[in-house]
């Protein structure tokens, strides 16, 4: 990525995280156990703290490689760098526009908005660069923002011009108001053709990166899907419609259905697909491969204008790596009729 978002200029704050070591990580490494509890560090930035003299075991300074007990208490001292945000040049599609909002075509890779450990330019840097004014709409760090894609999924993001404009809108999303429909490419076939996850998501006891279903609390989250192919037993394209919006609502409840959207880094055991897998061949020599991001694009959004009263439905063509993904996989796999 370029230059410019990556110069943000910079102002110290100091966190700590706490935490007591379970039963699971006992015997474990200080670094692995810390990186799957915490979802803001990984591994190599407990190694990078620890060698600051940051990380402390029952107050003693320790090592990454540290062999945990349970019951002991963890202490990491990260001086995190908040962003001041500047304008970041990235070509983005401008999918509608008018007084009040603007809808892009978010490009997969790039995060929406600034956090404490991420130091790549982001979407609202590009919108800054974009249009100035959204600068000054809400929340710095979410200028304008009137919902959140993931990083690596693309597709139609709603931008607010105007606060008050913003506050209307969040209010369509909290009311379900708002229709969003996602396609997926998942790895496996659903056992039926459509349904609905209606389930309590939280954070993943143990692996803090990642939400799961739980049975013990979380807050209610509901997905309506439905099978739009099948590609012999081994892959589908689904249509998804979360009427809440949880994070990772999508990516879980395929997971959840045994059918995780393909190439999902958290969430699936397949990090990319080569289109030789695809054709049951010998790998070439210098393939590529065709995705190497979740499967998951942000198809369509439709809701009535809160300020012009008009229904708007805004649609996001698919991207070059999933389009291509899908030529793959109809060769592949030729429709038969039924």
């Amino acid at each position: 990525m370029g230059e410019e978002g990556a110069e943000a200029a910079r102002e110290a704050v100091r966190r700590v995280y706490e935490l007591r070591v379970d039963r699971s990580g006992a015997g474990e490494r200080l670094d692995v156990y810390v990186a799957r509890r915490v979802g803001a560090l990984t591994r190599s930035s407990v190694k990078k703290l620890a060698q600051k003299g940051a990380v402390f075991v029952d107050g003693a300074a320790a090592s990454a490689n540290t062999r945990l007990k349970a019951g002991q208490t963890i202490r990491i001292e990260v001086e995190a760098r908040r962003r001041r945000l500047k304008p970041w040049n990235l070509p983005v599609e401008i999918l509608y526009e008018d007084d009040y909002l603007l809808a892009l075509n978010k490009p997969a890779g790039v995060a929406v908005h600034p956090s404490d450990t991420l130091d790549e330019p982001t979407l609202v840097e590009a919108l800054i660069a974009l249009r100035p004014e959204v600068k000054r709409v809400g929340p710095e760090m979410r200028s304008g923002l009137i919902h959140r894609l993931d990083k690596e999924t693309s597709g139609v993001l709603l931008v607010a011009k105007e606060r008050q404009f913003q506050m209307e809108m969040m209010r369509l999303f909290q009311s379900h108001r708002v229709a969003k429909y996602y396609v997926a490419v998942v790895s496996g076939v659903p056992r039926s053709r459509s349904g609905v996850v209606d389930a309590f998501i939280a954070r993943h006891p143990i692996y803090r990166q990642r939400f799961a279903v739980s049975h013990e609390g979380g807050r209610r989250s509901v997905t309506r899907w439905r099978l739009v192919r099948a590609y012999g037993n081994r892959f589908a394209l689904i249509l998804a419609k979360p009427i809440t919006g949880r994070t990772h609502q999508v990516r879980v409840h395929m997971r959840h259905l045994g059918t995780p959207v393909l190439c999902d880094k958290l969430y699936s055991s397949r990090k990319v697909i080569y289109a030789s897998e695809i054709e049951g061949a010998k790998r070439r020599a210098g393939e590529t491969p065709l995705i190497e991001r979740q499967a998951l694009h942000a198809r369509s959004i439709a809701f009535v204008h809160p300020r012009l009263g008009k229904f708007i439905r805004l649609k996001a063509e698919m991207p070059d790596d999933l389009r291509r993904l899908l030529e793959v996989l109809n060769r592949a796999f030729p429709a038969v009729n039924e």
